[in-house]
Order: structure tokens, then C-alpha cells, then sequence
């Protein structure tokens, strides 16, 4: 019975090879992210002015104190960049859209420093 173990286990070892039994590797060889995948965030965060929740308190009749968040009223919306010549997919405040019809969307990007070329 003994010798029949040790020699399935030897089968075995002959059968995979050397190789079965290495460690894998810790990294993946698989390439990185483009740049673009990696400024896609969930966060609720204008991608114009980095506007995001304030922090506030919702006030009861007894005046007691309960601590909430005033988000940021944040919309999907694609603006056409001249400058790029082509649209851009924006997550932006609706205080920011009111600038960008101002300014136009370039300017807007120029003032707060965003490179409209990532999104």
C-alpha cells in the first residue's frame, strides 16, 4: 500500500514538472491603467472648481444639533472645448455650469488650473 502512494506521488511529480511547484509571482504582468481610467472617480467633486459636501447641522424645534452634509448639486454634462476640438465629459457643479456659459469652458479650465485633455 505504501509503495503504491509513493509511486502515484512520484507519477504525479513526473507529470507536472518541476514548474507546478514554484511560487506564482507577486505582481501581475498585466499593463497600467491609461491616464484617463484614472481620474474617473466616484467621489461627489466638481472636476472644475473641487467643489464638494459641506459640512452642516440639521436644527430640531428644541434646537438640538444633528451633524448632516450639504452635498454639491453635481451634473453629468459634455461641453464642446474649442481648444481640444472635441466634446468633454465633465462631472461639474451647477454653480460651475453658470460659469462656464459665463467664461466658455477653456477660460473656465484656464482659471481653475484643470487640463481639460484628461477627461
Amino acid at each position: 500500500m505504501r509503495l503504491t502512494m509513493t509511486l502515484v506521488f512520484a507519477l504525479l511529480v513526473l507529470a507536472c514538472g518541476a514548474g507546478a511547484f514554484q511560487a506564482a509571482p507577486l505582481r501581475s504582468t498585466a499593463p497600467a491603467r491609461p491616464a484617463a481610467a484614472a481620474s474617473v472617480s466616484m467621489k461627489r467633486i466638481c472636476d472644475i472648481t473641487g467643489k464638494s459636501a459641506n459640512n452642516a447641522n440639521t436644527v430640531t424645534f428644541s434646537n438640538k444639533k444633528n451633524a448632516r452634509l450639504q452635498q454639491v448639486n453635481l451634473q453629468t454634462k459634455r461641453f464642446f472645448s474649442p481648444e481640444l476640438n472635441r466634446n468633454v465629459r465633465l462631472k461639474v457643479a451647477t454653480s460651475t455650469m453658470r460659469t462656464i456659459t459665463k467664461l466658455g469652458l477653456d477660460e473656465t479650465a484656464k482659471k481653475y488650473g484643470v487640463d481639460l485633455s484628461k477627461y
